[in-house]
């Protein structure tokens, strides 16, 4: 599936553990550990949303029918990364403790 509905069915947007590096603003290119080489995997993705503000796809089942008016674009933790974007921590598999490495997308 492509265009709008495909992202709203296949990405959910938010804060989230583990899960694989977004490329919306630059091309894939390998992430390696600066200290032993090996590809440094996600280890947390900070979001500036929860949800698609516009269209309200992915809003979480708890949230009540009727809330009081959330933040704009489900923006509950008021954090905003460059103007909406993502920050993602990426983090050696090898060994944890070695430096990570941040990538905004």
């Amino acid at each position: 599936m492509t265009g709008t509905r495909g992202a709203a069915i296949s990405t959910a947007p938010g804060w989230k553990t583990g899960g694989w590096t977004r490329w919306s603003l630059t091309d894939p290119k390998p992430r390696p550990c600066p200290e032993c080489g090996t590809e440094e995997v996600p280890l947390l993705t900070i979001a500036s949303w929860e949800w698609d503000g516009g269209s309200g796809t992915w809003i979480a089942e708890e949230e009540p029918a009727n809330p009081a008016p959330p933040p704009r674009g489900g923006n509950f933790t008021l954090i905003d990364i460059v103007g909406g974007y993502d920050l993602q921590l990426h983090a050696c598999p090898a060994d944890p403790s070695r430096p990570h490495i941040e990538l905004v997308q």
